[in-house]
């Protein structure tokens, strides 16, 4: 039995089944819409073209005509298992997957074998020139699968009532939350993104997890281009190669950090490095809390992509700045909800090494700098930095220049010291108030 909504309501089932129980069940629910006018089916680009102009929308964004295209390709089983099938992929470790590699794939099938996904959507390829060629849809542009993580877990295959949103890049959603969103049938209304829905959803957005960089050399990515040569792109096209962002510095583990040479130690102080041999790795990290967690990432945004710089105060330019990645791990492990509670999680990086901290090469105090990383054009900025000479043991500052997304979120930094408790069950939980870790040696 449903219970009975306002008229600015409308329920909508079955968006998604699971690999739970057997034989499969199927997620029955409502998903509460937003408070919004609700229109008829749009049956023609006219029709989408008036409502989006009624809904204060960009009427040629090609995004929204993407969207309204891939609801109506999903009344076809052969569309649902592909999307289907492509999510699963999680080709970057997320619930998603792009139009633009995508598109050319055959869906498959004993009566699909030649038909394509773009042309599952938009008609042959003649006609889609001739009647979409207005069309240019973002290399990154993805469809992904988001909702509440808990029936992410053991998705199976969408189902046909499963709504489609749409992001447009160009949205800013802190000061407009509200996003267009088609339905079955073809209704538009508007969704709150600041409201997690009750069912997963298929989300229309740009990928955060691969990077765009000219092809021509003098316009790579500043302090990235040792790491890129030695990258394969995950795609290119006429102008662009596309790298997921970790091999931009050279991806989670191995990569810039490493000593300057063997170094003679710091002697007998009784700080836990200087008994040990081994290299700083970061051993676990976490959000501080669920509010810095949603802050960084909200849940249209897939997993975290967490990454740090550590000011090492070396005199070597290539070790002054180590930048590293967290590999990527499901949202859900950032986390451990309950029925009634959410809290944070520790996440365990395997092998995330660092450098070897040798005190007479490098600073006795070090700073770690935390960022959620969000694609976006290239941002210089400047840090004041305390290090401490590992000769004289006088603490000075210098001005550190830093690049990164003009869209990273600051997770803030926080110095470590030479000395602090750096092995077994002692070491010491460092914060930078949005971010907790741990920087061992054993």
């Amino acid at each position: 039995m449903f219970t009975l909504l306002p008229s600015s309501f409308r329920p909508v089932l079955n968006f998604v089944s699971i690999r739970k129980f057997s034989p499969r069940v199927l997620v029955i629910g409502l998903l509460l819409f937003s408070c919004s006018e609700i229109e008829t089916a749009p049956d023609n680009p006219l029709e989408l073209e008036a409502q989006a102009v009624k809904m204060g929308l960009d009427p040629k964004d090609p995004g929204l005509s993407f969207a309204a295209a891939l609801l109506s390709g999903l009344k076809e089983e052969s569309v649902r298992k592909f999307v289907s099938e492509n999510i699963q992929d999680q080709f970057d470790g997320d619930l998603n997957f792009l139009y633009y590699t995508t598109k050319g794939k055959s869906l498959g099938g004993s009566s699909a074998k030649s038909i394509t996904f773009e042309e599952a959507l938009f008609g042959s390829q003649s006609s889609f020139r001739m009647t979409e060629s207005s069309l240019e849809f973002d290399p990154l542009m993805q469809i992904a699968l988001r909702g509440p993580e808990e029936l992410l877990v053991d998705f199976s295959e969408i189902e046909e009532s499963i709504p489609v949103l749409y992001l447009s890049p160009s949205q800013d959603l802190e000061a407009d939350p509200f996003v267009p969103m088609i339905t079955e049938g073809g209704a538009i209304s508007t969704w709150d993104m600041r409201t997690v829905p009750d069912k997963p959803v298929l989300v229309i957005s740009q990928n955060e997890r691969l990077v765009k960089v000219p092809k021509n050399a003098g316009a790579r990515i500043q302090n990235g281009d040792t790491c890129l040569q030695r990258a394969t792109p995950y795609f290119s096209d006429g102008g662009n190669d596309y790298y997921f962002f970790t091999d931009a510095f050279c991806g989670g583990a191995g990569g810039t950090g490493g000593t300057p040479g063997e170094g003679s130690g710091g002697g007998s102080t009784g700080c836990d490095r200087d008994s040990n041999s081994n290299w700083d790795r970061i051993e676990r990290v976490k959000f501080t809390t669920i509010e810095e967690l949603r802050i960084a990432a909200g849940w249209r945004d897939g997993a975290p992509e967490v990454y740090f710089i550590v000011f090492t105060g070396s005199n070597q330019s290539n070790l002054a700045q180590i930048k590293k990645a967290i590999p990527k791990v499901d949202r859900s492990k950032w986390k451990d909800c309950s029925v009634f509670t959410c809290n944070t999680e520790w996440v365990f990086p395997e092998y995330l090494e660092i450098f070897n901290w040798d005190r007479q090469n490098y600073s006795q105090i070090i700073t770690i700098q935390w960022y959620e990383y969000d694609p976006g054009d290239s941002e210089t900025d400047e840090r004041e930095i305390t290090y401490k000479d590992p000769n004289t043991g006088i603490e000075y500052t210098k001005t550190e220049t830093v690049v990164t997304s003009n869209n990273d979120e600051d997770l803030m930094m926080t110095p470590v010291i030479y000395c602090d408790d750096a092995t077994g069950a002692d070491a010491r939980i460092h914060t930078t108030g949005k971010i907790d870790f741990v920087l061992k040696v054993n």
